[in-house]
């Protein structure tokens, strides 16, 4: 579902309950400062949802895959690093 705009913020209003003037996040536990930058991630202060400021869509589905890879980058790392002492 695409929201409109309103005038008075850069970012759809909440699609929860329908806040219009959500906050910025600018760091997440699961995505420190770079991840909330690339989903345009944004919180309503009335409900606390977390979404996608620009299209009010969830982040969920991209939380899970940018945790993920980062997970299967560090046992990729773990992995050569083992292997290349024996």
């Amino acid at each position: 579902m695409m929201y409109q705009v309103p005038q008075s913020s850069p970012y759809v209003p909440c699609p929860r309950c329908q806040n219009p003037l959500p906050n910025k996040v600018t760091m997440s536990w699961w995505g420190g400062i770079v991840g909330p930058k690339m989903v345009n991630l944004v919180k309503c202060p009335q409900c606390k949802l977390q979404y996608n400021g620009k299209t009010g869509a969830s982040v969920s589905q991209f939380i899970t895959i940018y945790v993920g890879a980062w997970v299967l980058l560090f046992l990729i790392v773990v992995a050569v690093l083992f292997f290349a002492q024996g």
